[in-house]
């Protein structure tokens, strides 16, 4: 087992035979030796029990409170992880705009490596990614230093951390990471890396990082509405605590802790492709709804239907397509080839691609670009109107294999096959 790996279920994990595994990619590795399949679980009891196809009561800005306070009275210290788009910057809202103090906001960034790759408003490819810096966090920092000036704002240059064990870096760094085979992913959301939060950790205060997982995923089966959870998005969250047990990575929006929350977004986004001036846009989420442009034009939807006091008109870049080759990971192949640390990210990926069963991975023109994906159950929400819309076929990145989908309505597991 991966040392210093927590071992948090809240934030999804994979069964091979009777072992549990909290690292993707440790569970397929094993898995190939034995020669079976993981199956990946997210919170199946507390989502399970949940009457799906109910709307909950109170407002959705109610609920973001009520989840803010929750995680304030369990914390002795909260520091949210900000991107500048709409999951991190609502999570913040929802604590400063209710006077619920917030301890930490961070933005981690590659300053050291964004040469000739940032600054271009113009244009939101994936591979611009890092004016999100500019054009979206910037601003949102620099409002919460004015307004709320107890508040810690950090902004972290993880490329420093990178440089200084170049020397060191080898293919393990594969291991420090869930599905995002990113050649930073480990080292941008390190707990350890900036000097005042490892004092903080030894200082023995209960540490919440907090990450804006995610919009509910949506989508109509046999002309009904359904929610259900991908481990690509639930596994985000950096897993490595070391020995320290008092640091929790927590999901804002995903958590068993207040279910009727994505609920409540869930009947929210329902009612707005129910609705008929909408109903043309029902493409987007009729199952198979795995086009990645479809993902990215859903969510542009679902962030004005559910974040209620987050600008849609905020700058932000497209999402990238793989786990390997992310576009979004430009800096680095445009700065970087020839060091160290792009050998050791290649030889992160053969280490992968050799211990791992190549039906486990995801091809682009016969090369691997990441391990599949996985989906959680699908939890009824209620009756789609019947409209005739076009189906995009496009299974490339989820494992949709021969199994019939699992479905939960009325509290009751079935079983269809699509």
């Amino acid at each position: 087992m991966i040392e210093g790996v927590e071992k948090n279920p809240k934030l999804g994990f994979y069964r091979v035979n009777d072992q549990t595994f909290y690292s993707k990619p440790e569970a397929y590795i094993y898995a190939t030796q034995i020669n079976t399949t993981p199956t990946w679980h997210f919170n199946e009891v507390a989502y399970g029990k949940c009457h799906w196809n109910v709307e909950p009561v109170p407002t959705i800005r109610e609920l973001y409170r009520q989840r803010a306070q929750q995680l304030r009275e369990k914390y002795d210290y909260i520091r949210v992880e900000a991107s500048g788009g709409g999951d991190s910057t609502t999570a913040i809202y929802s604590f400063l705009l209710n006077n619920i103090h917030l301890d930490e906001v961070i933005f981690r960034y590659p300053k050291q490596a964004d040469k000739d790759v940032a600054g271009e408003a113009h244009t939101t490819d994936a591979r611009n990614s890092c004016s999100e810096f500019e054009f979206a966090a910037r601003p949102l920092l620099n409002w919460i230093k004015t307004n709320y000036p107890k508040t810690r704002v950090t902004i972290h240059d993880f490329t420093e951390n990178m440089l200084a064990e170049e020397k060191t870096r080898d293919e393990s760094w594969v291991l420090q990471t869930r599905h995002w085979f990113q050649p930073a992913h480990a080292d941008r959301f390190n707990q350890f890396n900036v000097r005042e939060h490892r004092e903080l950790a030894d200082s023995g205060k209960s540490i919440c990082v907090l990450t804006g997982i995610d919009k509910p995923r949506m989508t109509i089966i046999n002309d009904e509405w359904h929610c259900y959870f991908l481990d690509v998005q639930a596994n985000t969250a950096h897993p490595i605590v070391g020995p320290y047990t008092n640091i929790t990575n927590e999901y804002f929006y995903w958590t068993p802790d207040l279910p009727e929350l994505v609920v409540k977004q869930a009947h929210l986004i329902r009612s707005w492709f129910e609705m008929p001036e909408n109903q043309h846009l029902r493409y987007l989420v009729v199952w198979p709804n795995t086009s990645v442009h479809m993902r990215t034009s859903y969510e542009h939807i679902a962030k004005s239907i559910i974040y209620p006091d987050y600008d849609p008109t905020t700058w932000q870049a497209d999402k990238p397509t793989n786990s390997f080759y992310n576009e979004s990971d430009y800096w680095f192949h445009h700065n970087m080839q020839g060091t160290n640390l792009y050998r050791a990210w290649e030889a992160g990926l053969k280490y992968l691609i050799d211990k791992i069963d190549r039906r486990f991975f995801d091809f682009e023109s016969g090369v691997p670009v990441g391990l599949k994906s996985n989906i959680s159950k699908f939890y009824y929400i209620g009756p789609a109107s019947q409209v005739q819309t076009a189906v995009v076929q496009n299974n490339q990145y989820l494992n949709l294999s021969k199994r019939p989908l699992e479905i939960i309505k009325d509290r009751k597991l079935k079983r269809v096959i699509r």
